[in-house]
């Protein structure tokens, strides 16, 4: 599983280095994600809305709206679009299962309140971003535009390290304390994992200042794995691959403010 890291590394390298003439912004996030897993009901609000954690980000953006010549006024499609490279740390996240399975007061019940399990994650990505308005006249000092929406796709590559417990005993001296469907052989794997992940989302631009902009954004990611949690239940039970939903606020600093060529 070295190798795809490699690769997206490899990438990022040769973005940065084809893009040193053109212009670059830093930012730093911090908001809410919520991990849809294994743990709970699928679809389940109670699931979605309390396995959550706390997660940060660092972003470097490339932009190319300083390109425009005047003598090719035509080319335009790349004042609106910028390169998005992410770190994404998402803290000790505590799952739990939730809903009515959960719920009922009986022994399965009590197995799977007791079920108890954590996730750390490190992604790194690739983004494109497309804005609704154009870059050059979002950044120019006189413009009156001070919102500038846009939409987001890309790629990542996800590190991440779980754990299950149980309130009912040590699991790996007795498996029977976990419901029935987790107690075969590969159906709790737990430790260091890694997977792709594809990402899509929007979120808006708000300019701050000449420099400085405060930005809001909401991203699904979806992972090519279903072992972000740790549990591997039934085939035909657990067919659905984990994702999250992000919320995040931050601020933006142009690095290398400056005006489009023709200004």
């Amino acid at each position: 599983m070295k190798k795809p890291s490699t690769i997206l590394f490899v990438i990022v390298f040769f973005l940065e280095i084809k893009a040193q003439h053109y212009t670059h912004d830093i930012g730093g996030f911090v908001g809410s994600t919520s991990l849809q897993t294994d743990y709970g009901e699928r679809n389940d609000f109670g699931s979605e809305l309390k396995n959550q954690g706390i997660s940060f980000s660092v972003a470097h953006y490339l932009s190319f709206y300083n390109r425009t010549l005047r003598w090719d006024p035509n080319n335009v499609l790349h004042n609106y679009l910028m390169v998005k490279t992410s770190l994404q740390y998402l803290t000790k996240t505590k799952m739990k299962h939730h809903g009515i399975y959960a719920s009922k007061q009986s022994y399965a019940g009590e197995q799977l309140r007791s079920m108890k399990g954590t996730v750390r994650m490190i992604n790194l990505g690739v983004h494109l971003e497309y804005f609704l308005h154009s870059l050059e006249e979002f950044v120019y000092p006189y413009s009156d535009i001070s919102f500038n929406p846009y939409f987001t796709f890309g790629f990542e590559y996800s590190f991440f390290n779980n754990t299950v417990t149980s309130d009912l005993g040590d699991w790996q001296n007795d498996i029977t304390v976990f419901p029935e469907k987790y107690q075969k052989k590969g159906h709790i794997e737990v430790g260091a994992n890694e997977s792709f992940v594809f990402s899509i989302g929007f979120g808006t631009r708000y300019k701050l200042t000449k420099n400085i902009d405060l930005a809001t954004q909401i991203n699904y990611q979806y992972f090519f794995s279903d072992k972000v949690d740790g549990l591997q239940a039934a085939v035909f039970e657990n067919k659905n691959n984990e994702w999250a939903l992000n919320i995040q606020v931050g601020l933006i600093y142009h690095l290398n403010f400056s005006l489009p060529l023709f200004y």
